[in-house]
């Protein structure tokens, strides 16, 4: 049975789960044998003053940047995209990229993938 689930005060949420320069906990998703799943979460990265090294999406991404601002560089055509608070952010599979500064990144993500959430369907 499906439920509709609501998750109040996300933004005071501590994400948990490191990852590099970074940590997240994946908040709601779908169950593993869904045709099509997702997850849904909060990451926060650091602040960060030099370019990371590039890395390939392995999965569709949409990230929604609740604070903070974002640079990144897509590392085949080379351009470099400034986002802030309240911008959107879609990453498609294969695409290349690397973070070139953050500073109080906090971001709403749902990723084309499965990984069991904490409110799993």
């Amino acid at each position: 049975m499906s439920e509709i689930v609501v998750i109040n005060s996300a933004a005071s949420i501590t994400p948990k789960t490191q990852e590099g320069p970074s940590a997240y906990t994946d908040l709601v998703g779908s169950g593993p044998s869904a045709p099509h799943p997702i997850v849904a979460g909060v990451w926060d990265l650091v602040d960060i003053d030099a370019p990371t090294p590039a890395w390939e999406a392995e999965w569709d991404e949409m990230k929604y940047l609740a604070a903070g601002q974002l640079t990144l560089k897509d590392e085949t055509t080379g351009a470099v995209t400034e986002a802030e608070t309240g911008s959107i952010i879609w990453i498609p599979k294969g695409a290349k990229m690397s973070i070139v500064r953050s500073k109080g990144v906090r971001v709403i993500y749902v990723e084309q993938q499965y990984r069991k959430a904490q409110y799993t369907a």
